[in-house]
């Protein structure tokens, strides 16, 4: 006897769901860890480390953010 469509696509859903939690804690071991010797949690957020010593992800995306609006603005200069 086949599988009903509707059991077949939630049995999919859930199989790419556990591909992208899979997918997520590999990315988070992946992560790179440093070693600063500074107790200071304000001086390690300043450089873009968090508490436990990994390199912080939402500075990254701040600064590829920003990197890519100054491309964009350098890019579309004119010169008169």
């Amino acid at each position: 006897m086949r599988q009903s469509v509707y059991i077949r696509f939630a049995i999919f859903l859930i199989q790419q769901d556990v591909k992208r939690e899979e997918a997520v804690w590999r990315h988070q071991q992946r992560r790179v860890s440093v070693y600063l010797p500074v107790p200071s949690p304000h001086l390690l957020r300043d450089v873009g480390v968090e508490n436990d010593g990994r390199i912080a992800l939402s500075h990254l995306v701040h600064a590829e953010r920003k990197v890519r609006h100054l491309r964009r603005t350098l890019r579309f200069r004119h010169n008169t």
